[in-house]
């Protein structure tokens, strides 16, 4: 087997009605953060067909990378979904459908436009809940009305004041311009959750916290939890009761201007990055053109957003949701099994770097976030009953390998060049041309090993690898002394090999 994840085979994909190039496979050996890759095309072909239809549409016309639609399609999809259905991959693992998307591209790249098509049945729908609160606060205050004259009545007559009717409350489906402070009560009068979009993500994460003391408040933690399901709660001054979410729902989608993305680097490797799918797509050409998105694109996709935001929420008995599970069908958890096990493979390539470790950790939990959106599309386009089937992983695998792709590209721009990544990567290359493994002397080892990453002398070279087989799993190395009976010395030698992953996967048999 492969040391990357395993391939999808072709006529697997082509059932599905997607293009087998468009499943970007790692290589074994193939150099991960030694220069910015190449930016891979989004695939189109794996989307639900109403959403094919509008990317495409929106793309030509806006001539624009289809990624600038496409991303912020699925977290407002996802936000559609909401609270209302989770995936269980198994009883301990279940995930939810809310995504964090960051498109990357330059001003003037038509991502704004690009995203107000993707949301625009979200904001469609919240002009419509605003005029149905109009209406229900028009009616309220003609209750409160009829309650004052009912109170006068009641104290002329020395009873009780009756009860006061209830203010409505505005159903929402996405917020922009909010802080944390104002985002909670928000999602606790709609525990289907929102989507957060914001034009500019740079000045968004920057922002957090900045006017708490010493900048350490807990906006970046919100969101944080936030992605992970976890619940909140906040004992605010002078309030009698806590304000409790027990897991706030919320997508968040923006855009990040290249020249500013290393300010995002900050320094605080608290996960907040690693929880964003990437869009980072090469920029196009703009010329005028005559292409135009069509009404049938357009009511397509909205017909798609609204069934899938009509899915029932379950609520208990103190308004808080109760989630419906979709469950994997056995050809489904079969190739979900096979995604996360090439994922957690990779991960143990002969210098895999550390940074996109804990990037890859969070993408297995996007695999099941996007088969369950990918799945739910399809339920409600075809009427089909609420299952996760194979095609819809097989959809959402191929999406995964795009946005591993577009995370190379961002953590290498973010953080350059990993040596003793490279240097464990040449020891890969060096080992698998040998078979596995390598004996030797300290200085022939240090003459035939090459790489631009090795230390100078062969000590040095022997310590470095005595210590990057601790920090990598995959390389093996021993040392010490032995007896050579041509020269009737006992002399230093050095033994490196690749070792057998923990899921034997790597494909070369080294040695333990």
């Amino acid at each position: 087997m492969s040391w990357a994840r395993h391939d999808i085979p072709p006529e697997m994909l082509r059932e599905v009605g997607i293009e087998p190039e468009t499943n970007g496979a790692l290589s074994p050996l193939t150099p991960l953060l030694r220069e910015i890759p190449e930016a891979a095309p989004f695939p189109v072909d794996a989307l639900p067909g109403s959403c094919r239809r509008l990317v495409a549409e929106a793309a030509a016309a806006l001539e624009c990378p289809p990624d600038l639609v496409a991303l912020p399609m699925l977290a407002t999809l996802g936000s559609a979904i909401g609270d209302a259905r989770w995936a269980q991959l198994k009883e301990s693992w279940k995930e939810r459908a809310n995504i964090y998307a960051a498109v990357i591209s330059n001003p003037g790249a038509k991502k704004t436009p690009a995203a107000g098509v993707a949301t625009e049945p979200a904001e469609r729908k919240q002009i419509e809940m605003r005029n149905e609160y109009r209406k229900k606060y028009r009616e309220y205050e003609r209750s409160m009305l009829e309650y004052d004259k009912d109170k006068r009545e009641c104290r002329k007559n020395g009873m009780a004041d009756p009860l006061p009717p209830s203010p409505p409350v505005m159903e929402r489906t996405y917020v922009d311009d909010t802080t944390v402070e104002a985002l909670v009560p928000v999602l606790g009068d709609n525990p289907r959750g929102v989507v957060v979009i914001k034009d500019e993500l740079t000045g968004w994460i920057k922002a957090m916290d900045q006017y708490k003391a010493g900048g350490k408040g807990a906006d970046r933690q919100f969101y944080l939890s936030g992605w992970s399901r976890k619940s909140y709660v906040n004992d605010r001054k002078g309030e009698a009761e806590a304000v409790i979410l027990p897991h706030p729902f919320m997508s968040v989608v923006g855009s990040i201007q290249p020249d500013v993305l290393h300010e995002l680097s900050d320094g605080r490797e608290d996960g907040m990055l690693d929880r964003f799918l990437f869009a980072d797509p090469a920029p196009l050409p703009s010329r005028w053109t005559d292409e135009e998105i069509s009404t049938e694109a357009r009511e397509g996709y909205a017909r798609l957003y609204e069934g899938i935001r009509s899915l029932s929420l379950g609520l208990d008995d103190h308004g808080d949701p109760v989630p419906e599970m979709v469950h994997f069908s056995p050809d489904a958890k079969a190739a979900l099994r096979d995604e996360i096990d090439g994922i957690r493979s990779e991960m143990e390539i002969p210098g895999f770097p550390e940074r996109l470790q804990w990037v890859w950790s969070k993408i297995e939990a996007y695999v099941a976030r996007l088969s369950l959106i990918i799945a739910l599309c399809r339920v409600v386009e075809k009427r089909a009953p609420e299952r996760i089937e194979a095609e819809d992983v097989l959809r959402a695998s191929v999406m995964i390998a795009y946005f591993k792709s577009h995370a190379r590209r961002v953590y290498a721009r973010l953080y350059g060049e990993d040596r003793d990544a490279r240097l464990t990567e040449d020891a890969a290359h060096f080992l698998y041309k040998h078979g596995g493994t390598w004996a030797g002397s300290p200085s022939a080892l240090h003459e035939e090993l090459t790489s631009q990453h090795k230390p100078p002398t062969p000590e040095a070279l022997t310590r470095k690898l005595n210590t990057l087989s601790k920090k990598y799993r995959a390389i093996g190395f021993e040392s010490g002394k032995r007896w050579n009976p041509q020269t009737e010395n006992s002399e230093r030698y050095v033994k490196i090999c690749l070792r057998d992953s923990v899921n034997g996967v790597n494909g070369v048999k080294g040695e333990e």
